[in-house]
């Protein structure tokens, strides 16, 4: 055997090898993109309902998101009405309120006066000295 047909057998011999490396990776490859693919189908099987309650759970909330704002709304117009309320019963009440205060105020000035005149002719109430 020369060295020309060393070589052959030993090019050949590496490209076996090489064959069966290449094979080797391609195989563990091709485990690798199955268990990758199976991942892939147990999540999306757990993702699925999670998504699905998820949508749900948004919906009902912006339906008492929905709910709350008016609820805030009709809070806020009865506040209003109470100020207005409050407002118009403190302008009605307060200038009879004052009449009253003032004429009460004067009729008790009045009396004041009158019992000094009393007083001082020698007349008597009775009950107050």
């Amino acid at each position: 055997m020369d060295a020309l047909d060393l070589l052959t057998v030993l090019c050949g011999v590496l490209a076996l090898a090489a064959a069966v490396a290449l094979s080797l990776a391609c195989s563990r490859l091709l485990r690798a993109a199955q268990q990758l693919e199976a991942a892939t189908q147990a999540f999306e099987q757990a993702a699925t309902p999670a998504v699905e309650e998820l949508r749900a759970a948004a919906a009902f909330a912006v339906g008492e998101v929905d709910r709350i704002d008016a609820l805030v709304e009709v809070a806020g117009a009865i506040g209003d009405r109470v100020d207005t309320a409050t407002e118009a019963t403190y302008r009605a009440l307060t200038s009879p309120v004052i009449k009253g205060v003032a004429f009460a105020s004067g009729t008790r000035r009045a009396a004041r006066r009158l019992r000094g005149r009393e007083h001082a002719r020698g007349v008597t109430t009775g009950a107050r000295r």
